[in-house]
């Protein structure tokens, strides 16, 4: 026999059926590579600070980057959001690197959040007739703002790193330094998986 879930005899009574939750953070997880190639596109096509030997570094850092975002909106929030900060901030600090002002930060990841709502918008989650969740879209909105805020953070402490030991401005991305970067976000990602998969079983 099934136990009863909370509020079934409820709706059983008054003869409606509860709400099935939107799983916005499913839906995103599907749709990841999906989002993080538009996203990477986005870049690459307004910014010329992409020069053609630092190109290949967008989409590993876009992949990272949205692989967080599923644990961001789910019970996990708290083991991932270390990652998403800190892969947040290697965003920042690349973008520091290609010779962007801090505004110009900003709006690269928020062009994030625009992929995202787009795409919701185009192929909406399951049983969204009555329209988005406000509660999932307001928890999207925050993991989005905590990115913006780190990857803000991370382009102002290599400024300021640079200035304190250096000519005060970054050195340009190098090979040596692109490996590295996607040594890190792989890192990242491979602990986020260490932390969320184990956990579904």
């Amino acid at each position: 026999m099934t136990p009863a879930r909370p509020g079934d005899s409820d709706s059983r009574a008054s003869g409606r059926t509860l709400p099935v939750p939107v799983d916005i953070a499913g839906w995103i997880d599907e749709r990841s590579p999906g989002i993080a190639e538009r996203w990477a596109s986005g870049l690459l096509a307004n910014g010329e600070s992409w020069a053609r030997d630092i190109r290949p570094v967008a989409r590993p850092l876009c992949r990272g980057l949205v692989s967080f975002l599923p644990g961001m909106l789910s019970a996990y929030r708290a083991q991932i959001l270390p990652l998403w900060s800190e892969g947040a901030e290697l965003f920042g600090s690349v973008a520091a690197r290609r010779g962007l002002s801090a505004g110009e930060v900003i709006e690269e990841f928020q062009l994030l959040r625009e992929v995202i709502l787009r795409m919701m918008f185009e192929r909406p989650p399951a049983r969204t007739e009555g329209g988005l969740p406000l509660r999932e879209i307001l928890h999207l909105n925050r993991a989005v703002d905590i990115g913006v805020t780190q990857a803000s953070v991370g382009h102002t402490d290599l400024l300021f790193f640079s200035l304190i030991h250096d000519s005060g401005v970054p050195a340009p991305l190098d090979a040596d330094d692109l490996i590295e970067v996607c040594e890190q976000i792989r890192t990242l990602q491979a602990e986020g998986r260490r932390i969320v998969v184990p956990r579904r079983r």
